[in-house]
């Protein structure tokens, strides 16, 4: 495994405990609280990587903030090929 900088991973850990505070929340509120989880997932700005200066050395907090996101991409992703693959087996 190829070792992290600390940046990388507090924004990786940050990326998984906002996923499971979200999702237990949802869990807790019922149904419609776990379809708008899912719609926000789907919907979120958040998710989309966002460059207003390319040419710009990025700061500590815009790095761990950008290991989350990209993180989060990446969960969402995993997620959404096993969600398709349980489908098609069904």
């Amino acid at each position: 495994m190829m070792s992290q900088s600390a940046e990388e991973m507090e924004g990786r850990l940050n990326a998984h405990r906002e996923l499971m505070i979200d999702f237990i929340a949802a869990l807790l509120g019922g149904d419609q609280s776990l379809q708008q989880f899912a719609r926000r997932l789907s919907e979120d700005e958040s998710l989309k990587d966002h460059e207003e200066d390319p040419g710009a050395v990025p700061g500590e907090g815009f790095a761990i903030a950008n290991t989350a996101a990209g993180e989060i991409r990446s969960i969402l992703e995993a997620a959404r090929a096993r969600a398709k693959a349980e489908r098609r087996m069904a």
